[in-house]
């Protein structure tokens, strides 16, 4: 099940630092980690005391402790409406009764959305046949008017939103006409920045009418329609769009592996602009003419989401993105049985504390950090110091990360109690540090993970659909 494309060359996580504190003279070694996957080349070292006071620090561990491998969910936006929205969201975000019957499971999940709804289709998207036009957005239609504006900023701030669905569903009946132009992609830009909505995550959408696409453009003679980062193209916006901050893009393109032991991989856009490419799982194999078994409709959860593969990820350490469309059906209760049947699976796991879920955005950026960072160890009076130095990123470039990148990073360690994390020189406040038992291969002590909330942050209203 493992992903057999190229993976960007991971930089040695432990700058060696030779240090000398006091009389005590300190020597290298490499350590070997249970939950670090050679395939992805990391090496960790660590500075060994000549004393038995202090500590030793055994290097990382993949995943904040106890959890054994890392899941997000990431949902497309096709034929959203605030209703279906509500309903998935309730039903995943908080633990209140819901009208599925059921009581919500409280998992981490961040949903995607679009600024413009330029399709000129007009199929039914939701029960009680509202149709394509009401399809939500953040303006309305591809006009300077706010739609669902207030609303979409709103779940922005309170986590329940955290990608980009391209600019918008420019999904035309003609697949060579198209709605979209670098004017809309600016006025999306200002509507976000005002609201200090900084979206980092941004997935391709739709058919060959979304030309704001950016990901996969001269991958294949098909794939010419994505012009949104070629700068010859009268679509092109990547100058404006990646600036903003758009740091990771989902290539629209069929993969069907469930784990892998690193999400990310270097991207170079056609302007030359260098981001994180991810991948999803989103298909079951190929055909016999060559083409993807997708399997990312919310009728087909239960299949993507087995026990079976929960414990495989876990069994490897790997990390998993599920690509999906919750709202795709216009059903009353938009979740069939058998898909809430898989997310009570899932959060078992959760619930359990085997399996870390996060959204998107929190998955992808603990990769880049868990992959890249840099540190070294000292030790004096009796305890061991780890220095995070800094995250030497291959796309982005070398930065001091801060205290929300390191969220989750974790060190093996023979004495939690005595061994301390700094960022830079300074101690990462003992509020965010926790300390772990042995799970089996040593003590950990690393920095707290985000705290999800499982308030019901739904809000209705009776002009958006």
């Amino acid at each position: 099940m493992k992903k057999n494309k190229k993976i960007w060359p991971v930089w040695a996580a432990g700058v060696i630092a030779a240090a000398a504190i006091g009389t005590g003279i300190y020597g290298l070694q490499q350590i070997k980690h249970p939950q670090t996957n050679p395939g992805n080349m990391t090496q960790e070292l660590s500075l060994q005391p000549s004393t038995q006071q202090a500590p030793k620090v055994l290097g990382m561990r993949k995943f904040p402790y106890p959890y054994q491998a890392m899941l997000a969910i990431s949902s497309d936006a096709d034929h959203e409406t605030l209703r279906k929205f509500n309903l998935i969201h309730e039903f995943i975000n908080t633990h209140d009764m819901t009208p599925f019957g059921y009581y919500g499971i409280g998992i981490p999940f961040a949903d995607s959305f679009f600024m413009y709804n330029g399709s000129n289709t007009d199929k039914v998207i939701d029960y009680g046949n509202v149709r394509k036009p009401h399809e939500l957005s953040w303006f309305k239609g591809t006009s300077n008017q706010p739609y669902a504006a207030s609303i979409l900023n709103y779940y922005i701030h309170v986590g329940w939103i955290d990608t980009l669905h391209s600019w918008g569903d420019f999904t035309m009946k003609d697949p060579f006409e198209t709605r979209f132009s670098p004017e809309l992609a600016a006025q999306a830009i200002q509507a976000l920045k005002a609201n200090g909505d900084y979206l980092t995550v941004w997935t391709d959408h739709g058919n060959q009418s979304n030309v704001d696409d950016m990901g996969d453009f001269g991958l294949t003679r098909f794939y010419r329609y994505q012009q949104g980062a070629n700068p010859w193209s009268p679509y092109y916006h990547a100058d404006m769009t990646i600036p903003y901050g758009v740091r990771f893009i989902w290539a629209d393109g069929a993969n069907d592996h469930f784990g892998m032991s690193s999400m990310i991989y270097p991207m170079r856009l056609p302007n030359g602009d260098k981001v994180w490419g991810f991948w999803r799982y989103t298909s079951n194999g190929w055909n016999r003419y060559g083409q993807p078994e997708w399997n990312w409709t919310v009728g087909d959860l239960s299949e993507q989401i087995t026990r079976q593969k929960l414990e495989w990820l876990e069994q490897h350490h790997d990390y998993s993105i599920i690509a999906q469309h919750l709202e795709a059906l216009n059903t009353k209760l938009p979740l069939p049985p058998n898909a809430i049947d898989a997310l009570w699976l899932l959060a078992g796991q959760y619930d359990q504390k085997k399996l870390l879920i996060a959204t998107t955005s929190q998955l992808l950026n603990y990769n880049v950090v868990q992959q890249y960072v840099r540190y070294h160890v000292t030790y004096g009076d009796g305890k061991a110091y780890i220095h995070i130095d800094g995250v030497v990123d291959p796309v982005d470039g070398s930065y001091m990360p801060t205290l929300a990148d390191i969220r989750g990073l974790t060190f093996y360690t023979t004495n939690p109690n005595n061994t301390v994390i700094e960022l830079g020189n300074l101690p990462v406040p003992d509020s965010l540090i926790v300390r772990n038992p042995s799970d089996g291969h040593a003590p950990s002590i690393g920095i707290r993970w985000f705290t999800w909330s499982t308030k019901n942050y739904a809000i209705n209203s009776k002009s958006v659909y």
